[in-house]
């Protein structure tokens, strides 16, 4: 569980509702209320904390609580109602260039922050509790989630693949350019994995010949995996996906 204790209050000169019609009435802070729950936000009236309490409410609960409060919150709530508004999570995305959710905004789901986190080499157990909370990374879909930004990111998909299109039109990488990318050395695991999906790229290039992957269908893909795998060509369609999405297959698009 992320101790709350002794982190740094963040108790700014400035009311903390962003409705706020005059939020920086008072620079210094002298003229505004902090929570009394949490002790790390202030307000400038009654009015904008009771307006502001249901977006601060989760927060409020588990710094009070000391992060019990938020335990059983899955990996997105986690992150937009807690990691939001906590200081030490502000300050890691601060770190990676990653915006965080704002109040109203367009959700921003936990594949972006997964990856800027891979991306940046600053996926460690801590920083992933800091964004998710200690329950997510027992989870299923969780784990799914950050193994493929893992691999994703260790293959670096170039220009033309459908990853690296996909990534764009989504805006995953938005501020930070695969050049930019400093990714943790890939575990031996995922050494394997990566020497399993070139393979497989080598074997879809030999197939094609001099038609190109460009033009790779349904057919081709059976016969890649049967003539390849024989029985186990089931096993092996996880890595053929991998393959040929990290291609370039002259795909356009993005935004």
């Amino acid at each position: 569980m992320v101790d709350q204790s002794n982190k740094t209050e963040a108790v700014a000169g400035e009311c903390y509702n962003p409705y706020c019609k005059n939020p920086k009435s008072s620079s210094n802070g002298a003229d505004l209320s902090t929570c009394a729950g949490c002790k790390k936000v202030r307000y400038c009236s009654k009015d904008c904390q009771k307006q502001h309490w249901k977006d601060h409410k989760l927060y409020c609960k588990h710094v009070a609580s000391g992060g019990a409060s938020s335990a059983s919150l899955d990996a997105l709530k986690y992150y937009e109602k807690i990691a939001v508004h906590d200081p030490e999570a502000q300050a890691l995305a601060r770190d990676i260039g990653l915006a965080l959710p704002s109040p109203g905004g367009r959700p921003q789901g936990v594949n972006k922050p997964i990856r800027r986190l891979v991306a940046k080499g600053r996926d460690t157990p801590e920083n992933l509790a800091l964004f998710f909370g200690d329950r997510a990374q027992s989870t299923d879909m969780f784990s799914h989630s950050y193994n493929d930004s893992r691999l994703e990111v260790l293959l670096r998909p170039p220009p033309g693949s459908p990853s690296y299109v996909m990534a764009a039109g989504l805006g995953l990488d938005d501020g930070c350019p695969s050049s930019a990318w400093t990714p943790r050395e890939p575990s031996a695991a995922e050494a394997r994995q990566l020497r399993e999906i070139r393979d497989m790229q080598d074997t879809i290039r030999r197939h094609m010949g001099a038609r190109g992957v460009a033009d790779v269908g349904t057919s081709d893909m059976r016969d890649i995996l049967v003539q390849n795998f024989g029985d186990r060509w089931a096993d092996a369609v996880q890595v053929y996906q991998h393959a040929l999405n990290s291609m370039d297959r002259g795909v356009v698009g993005g935004r």
